[in-house]
């Protein structure tokens, strides 16, 4: 823990960041990602460390700063500018209901979801 404890500020703040991705990672049985998490992250805990330790400080809490700083600033963008809205219209689905000139073809419609099997079995039991 003596690791731990000498950590200066914005080093002790990238590893608690790092423990979470870790945890998330292995949560969802991503054992390699978890690995690649830990090393790199145990690289980047030792250069913000390394940063502080010669009067680096603001460098090391800009290097934290930067990418949670530019997530913020696209995001008020996109929100200023409604790029969600206009991103929305293109991405809905759209469907048509059946009408009396494709209710004969619904058959043909339900057996193509899926490689060509039904949804609902042949026996009619589900």
């Amino acid at each position: 823990m003596k690791f731990i404890d000498g950590l200066c500020p914005p080093a002790y703040l990238y590893l608690i960041y790092i423990a979470v991705h870790v945890a998330l990672c292995l949560t969802m049985g991503l054992v390699p990602s978890a690995l690649f998490h830990v090393a790199t992250g145990l690289v980047g805990v030792w250069l913000l460390d390394s940063f502080c330790r010669v009067d680096l400080g603001v460098v090391s809490w800009s290097i934290i700063a930067v990418p949670f700083l530019m997530t913020t600033l696209a995001m008020t963008i996109a929100l200023g500018l409604q790029l969600d809205h206009a991103i929305t219209k293109y991405s809905v689905e759209a469907f048509s209901p059946l009408t009396a000139d494709n209710k004969k073809n619904r058959d043909l419609y339900v057996t193509q979801l899926k490689g060509g099997e039904a949804p609902i079995p042949s026996t009619g039991v589900v």
